[in-house]
């Protein structure tokens, strides 16, 4: 499929989980200050979007720490 990350580019690129942020499927390394990528180019966009949301919604929440929602999942074999 035009634009999608397969497992085998991902390990090249040093991804090592599977993740996801509100659906979008991710890739994502597990570390202090992860590097993330959508395993579909064209939902980076949608990604985008979510972030300005999920910002604009963070001045309204009583958090003392802002930080994205992501969901890690299993190691990529």
């Amino acid at each position: 499929m035009f634009g999608f990350v397969t497992k085998e580019e991902a390990l090249e690129l040093g991804f090592t989980h599977h993740a996801s942020y509100y659906g979008i499927p991710l890739w994502i390394t597990d570390d202090e200050f992860p590097m993330v990528a959508t395993k579909w180019e064209p939902l980076e966009h949608v990604m985008t979007l979510f972030h300005y949301i999920e910002g604009f919604m963070n001045t309204f929440s009583p958090m003392d720490e802002q930080g994205f929602l992501f969901k890690i999942g299993p190691p990529i074999k």
